[in-house]
């Protein structure tokens, strides 16, 4: 009945529209079936074996902004959901290199393997009207059969919200309880030290406060950003002036440890126009990022330079990811540094693509290393 088709995941065969109608018409016979899911304040549908939708409540259509079942009968989560990746490959969603880490998929899956319930989290990234939307969710999978066939009841709860304060609690306050606690021990060492080294001391102040603002600004920026409030404000940028600022901005922080920040000799001096501030956010995290992947002693390099009629600024580090850590970047709350952690990545892509029109990307591997890098329209003529 189906045909085997190649997946770098799950299966990638799907049922007819015909036999995902059938199916339709046999839940139809569940007595009660629509007063009873239909009456649940969260998402649910049934899929068939091949992950499809035969059956959705009313608040996963409303979710959706679908006016009749047809709109989604036959597809799969991520295709319903408009998951970036869903069409990735031929096969949809499910049999991409991405699926493999996506919550939503395995717990289908393991759902059909065990027989019994399973619970996963799920971080998804949606394009809804042209613009990236992040999500996360907690998604239940619960095999079942009836009338000789199998079928997989799914449900889904929204914790994004729950979420967020948590990376806030975590990311926010703990980090600026930090940078704070530095900061007064500087003050602290200057009742102490000779006059001579005052000075330094003073300088290390001025950048540990710089800190704290600029972790404020960030926050409420990227509240902004996710509520389509945020308002860009265009100026002239010089490259080479603009990259001096991040690295002394960043020359004391935490993360510079033992660690040297340096400007390519190469990096070509240009006017352009655009956002400084939300552009100093996408590079200091670049610039963090590439730190904390690094070794003690060793440097990281920034680059900024034309990419034909663009400018991409770059930077690079000499630590590679993983298959798992790559495909798995730009998620919302995604980190390689422990729970609760990870909006950095996801800040750029937001900040870069959604507001000042650039590309955000990025390319590892064992031997270059890992370079981050976004691409700007703008430039001003010489």
């Amino acid at each position: 009945m189906y045909q085997y088709m190649d997946t770098k995941f799950a299966p990638g065969e799907r049922a007819s529209m015909a036999e995902v109608l059938l199916s339709k018409s046999k839940l139809d016979h569940f007595p009660f079936i629509d007063e009873i899911f239909c009456s649940l304040s969260y998402i649910f549908c049934i899929f068939n074996d091949q992950r499809q939708i035969v059956f959705v409540n009313d608040m996963l259509m409303k979710s959706l902004g679908v006016e009749h079942v047809d709109q989604v009968l036959g597809r799969r989560f991520g295709e319903a959901f408009e998951c970036i990746h869903a069409s990735d490959e031929i096969n949809g969603c499910g049999t991409s290199e991405h699926c493999r880490y996506c919550g939503a998929i395995n717990s289908i899956v393991k759902s059909k393997i065990t027989m019994a319930k399973t619970i996963e989290e799920c971080r998804i990234r949606r394009m809804v009207n042209g613009k990236e939307h992040s999500m996360e969710l907690e998604v239940t999978s619960t095999p079942f059969v009836f009338e000789k066939e199998h079928f997989t009841i799914f449900s889904v709860i929204d914790i994004t919200d729950r979420k967020r304060r948590g990376l806030i609690e975590k990311i926010f306050f703990h980090d600026i309880q930090n940078t704070a606690g530095s900061l007064n021990n500087i003050f602290e060492l200057l009742e102490e030290v000779p006059e001579a080294d005052k000075k330094e001391l003073l300088t290390i102040a001025a950048s540990l406060s710089r800190q704290i603002l600029d972790e404020i600004a960030t926050q409420r920026l990227l509240s902004q950003a996710e509520n389509a409030s945020l308002i860009i404000s265009d100026q002239r940028i010089n490259t080479k002036e603009f990259l001096d600022v991040v690295v002394k901005d960043l020359r004391y922080h935490e993360v510079s440890a033992e660690k040297e920040i340096l400007i390519e000799s190469t990096s070509e001096s240009l006017d352009f126009v655009s956002d400084p501030v939300i552009l100093r956010k996408i590079i200091n995290n670049m610039v963090k990022n590439a730190l904390e992947a690094s070794e003690p002693g060793e440097s990281i390099s920034l680059k900024v330079q034309r990419n034909g009629d663009k400018i991409r600024f770059e930077v690079h580090n000499r630590a590679f990811m993983t298959p798992e850590v790559e495909l798995q970047v730009f998620m919302r709350s995604f980190s390689t540094k422990g729970v609760q952690r990870g909006l950095g990545t996801y800040s750029m892509k937001i900040f870069g693509e959604q507001y000042l029109g650039g590309k955000v990307n990025f390319t590892t591997d064992a031997e270059k290393g890992t370079i981050f890098y976004i691409d700007l329209e703008n430039i001003l003529p010489d």
